[in-house]
């Protein structure tokens, strides 16, 4: 007999693998014992003998037994060799493998239904540029960047940022200037609101109808776009370095802005960036939505129902700036509100 050298259970010799735990045995050497028996010894009797063959079967050590023993057992019976052991525990070993990727694809697979139920609890998706462009109003935001995210999509507020940031690292005073005057206009649009319904005005809304836009008029919307930038390209040799300089000389000559060759290149990367994204503009998704305004304080309240774009492009949502002013313009407030926001754009 032989022994696993991982489980230690005992094996027949001719085992390849262990019945027990499947681990795969060395290759048995077997030597074929002499025959050391004559004819001359013939005559010996085989009472004689049977012990020493007795005695020889049931002698074992915890090594593994020599050929020579094997072969004075090979009367005695030898259990088959399974060898499909090792199969099946391969078969469990995959199996299990297998349990574990599906235990945790499953898991992943709530953790991204458990983010995009909060998202949606949170007001994510179409919702969000309207339910965020009436906090800045209650906020009395001043904030240009902020409400330029809820009507626009982000590579136009990233060409925002990055100009203003240009103007402001070559004359900080100018910024001054822009930030004052933006302020200023806001605080008067906001002091007519306040004359008009009271301190504690709030604007709330109801979407009363969202219906998704089908592709013809999703393309309507972006050959706006198209023609947008079309006349932007006949009007503005934007990928021409000579049109910065000349940009450059102007703001140097009429409003005292020096603009650094860096500056001048960083100003021109930033508008090529805009207008390679206005030029590729697609619209992912897109909603016609009517919606129920309503603003009202201690002095006052107006209801008014307007219907308009929600797009998304390149990931962003956000309120279809020509369809959102048209609705706005006139109606929805008895103040112009359309002035405040073509002043943003």
């Amino acid at each position: 007999m032989r022994k696993c050298p991982k489980c230690g259970t005992e094996l027949p010799d001719e085992a390849l693998f262990c019945n027990e735990c499947g681990e795969k045995l060395p290759s048995p050497v077997v030597e074929e014992k002499k025959d050391e028996t004559s004819d001359n010894n013939s005559t010996t009797e085989p009472a004689a003998k049977a012990p020493e063959t007795s005695t020889t079967a049931e002698t074992t050590t915890e090594t593994a037994p020599s050929s020579s023993a094997a072969s004075e057992t090979a009367g005695s019976y030898t259990a088959p060799v399974d060898n499909s052991v090792l199969a099946k525990a391969q078969a469990e070993s995959k199996n299990s493998n297998i349990g574990i990727i599906a235990v945790a694809a499953v898991g992943l697979l709530l953790v991204i239904l458990l983010i995009v139920g909060i998202s949606s609890w949170l007001g994510g998706g179409y919702k969000a540029p309207l339910k965020h462009f009436v906090r800045n109003f209650n906020n009395q935001s001043a904030d240009v960047e902020d409400y330029l995210s809820c009507v626009a999509p982000g590579f136009a507020v990233n060409l925002y940022k990055d100009v203003y940031g240009i103007f402001k690292s070559a004359d900080k005073g100018v910024i001054e200037d822009f930030d004052e005057a933006v302020a200023e206009e806001f605080e008067d649009f906001f002091d007519d609101v306040i004359d008009d319904f009271g301190d504690d005005f709030k604007l709330t809304f109801e979407i009363r109808d969202a219906e998704p836009l089908d592709d013809r008029d999703i393309k309507d919307i972006e050959e706006i776009y198209e023609d947008l930038f079309d006349s932007i390209e006949d009007d503005f040799d934007y990928e021409d370095e000579d049109t910065y300089e000349d940009l450059a000389d102007d703001l140097d000559k009429y409003a005292d802005i020096s603009l650094s060759k860096s500056q001048i290149r960083k100003l021109q990367n930033a508008v090529e960036s805009f207008m390679g994204k206005l030029e590729n503009f697609k619209i992912q998704d897109a909603y016609e939505v009517k919606v129920r305004f309503v603003i009202e304080g201690e002095d006052g309240s107006e209801k008014t129902t307007e219907t308009f774009y929600i797009i998304k492009v390149n990931g962003d949502w956000f309120l279809e700036p020509f369809s959102f002013m048209s609705a706005i313009g006139s109606d929805l407030l008895p103040y112009d509100m359309y002035d405040l926001l073509w002043y943003l754009y």
